[in-house]
């Protein structure tokens, strides 16, 4: 174990090390300031370099995060078994199959150049996940949406605007259960910001970002293809606190509610005090006069016995009310709510 004097030592450059291999001596603070990439790089000398490496905040997914997320995933498998036989009319079992993290372009290199790519923003959390279909699962979804017979032949062939259209239709009916298998994690608003067969274009939208693939299988009538699910790291970073599978299992505290412990706080809420006040008008005495005051002596308010008076609920003006009698006691009847930026007085 290093003292705190050896610590800072290497790391100003006064020590250097021995390489294993009987090379030159290493200085640690000269191999700290190079910069950083996503291999080791190599001198003219040929010899490795070393890069600089953030492990306070790796850009990568851990094991934990990679589980929340399946689990997330396996929900939605489940919920669009429900849902999507009641959108295309036919029986669908979808299940996740693959998982792995990696660079979105080494991924999008594989897919064939007709593939519908789907732009979906989580927010409130920052960029976009990508969703696209194998192809024979598309035309076959098409065939089931226009009423034609699936037969589990296709031919390749360019898909038009009314295809896009058609298909976006089904990825905009499975938002809500996107929004509904995250709610145990977090509370997001799933919502289709483009659709494009262009890879260029999402290319450019996802850039190199390390990604995570989620490959959902899907069987239509004896037709199996995938859906596949891109989601960045950077867009999960925000909950990454909050994206592990405990908190999946136990879901969002906010959701745990107590009916018994929520009514008895109410009814303990209807049993307290509050003061009511009625402001019936105000007067100017002097001292003189307020020292002469006697039983039977008449004050003169400044109000009419028909303008409205202020009535305060704990200290404050809430309604306004007209006094009148009630059986043989005096009351008040509410005639209205008091504004404290009120210009004008109401008319009764």
């Amino acid at each position: 174990m290093l003292a705190q004097s050896e610590i800072d030592a290497l790391l100003s450059g006064a020590i250097e090390m021995d390489q294993k291999n009987g090379g030159e001596r290493v200085n640690l603070a000269d191999m700290m300031g190079q910069p950083s990439g996503d291999r080791p790089k190599t001198d003219s000398d040929g010899n490795k370099t070393i890069q600089t490496y953030n492990f306070w905040s790796p850009a990568r997914f851990s094991k934990e995060q990679m589980r929340a997320v399946e689990l997330v995933h396996e929900d939605l498998s489940e919920r669009l078994t429900t849902s999507l036989p009641t959108f295309l009319r036919t029986n669908v079992r979808p299940h996740l199959a693959h998982m792995e993290q990696g660079r979105f372009h080494d991924f999008i290199k594989d897919f064939p150049p007709n593939t519908l790519f789907h732009l979906i923003s989580l927010a409130p959390l920052p960029g976009h996940m990508v969703l696209t279909m194998s192809l024979n699962v598309s035309y076959l979804i098409l065939e089931q949406r226009l009423g034609g017979k699936i037969e589990g032949r296709f031919t390749e062939r360019p898909l038009t605007e009314i295809d896009q259209s058609l298909l976006r239709g089904l990825v905009e009916h499975m938002l809500g259960d996107m929004k509904g298998a995250w709610s145990k994690v977090v509370s997001l608003e799933p919502s289709l910001e483009d659709s494009t067969i262009n890879q260029h274009w999402v290319q450019m939208m996802m850039g190199n970002e390390r990604v995570l693939l989620l490959t959902i299988e899907i069987n239509i009538q004896g037709v199996t293809g995938t859906m596949s699910i891109f989601i960045p790291f950077n867009t999960l970073k925000p909950i990454t606190n909050v994206l592990n599978p405990h908190i999946w299992i136990a879901g969002r505290k906010e959701h745990q509610q107590d009916p018994v412990a929520r009514q008895m706080a109410i009814r303990t809420m209807m049993k307290a005090v509050i003061p009511v006040k009625v402001i019936l008008g105000n007067a100017d005495l002097t001292l003189k006069d307020l020292l002469n005051l006697s039983i039977g002596d008449v004050i003169e308010l400044d109000k009419n016995i028909d303008s409205p008076m202020v009535v305060q609920v704990a200290n404050k003006k809430q309604f306004y009310a007209r006094v009148g009698r009630s059986r043989k006691r005096l009351g008040i009847q509410i005639s209205g709510v008091y504004r404290e930026h009120d210009d004008i007085q109401p008319i009764y």
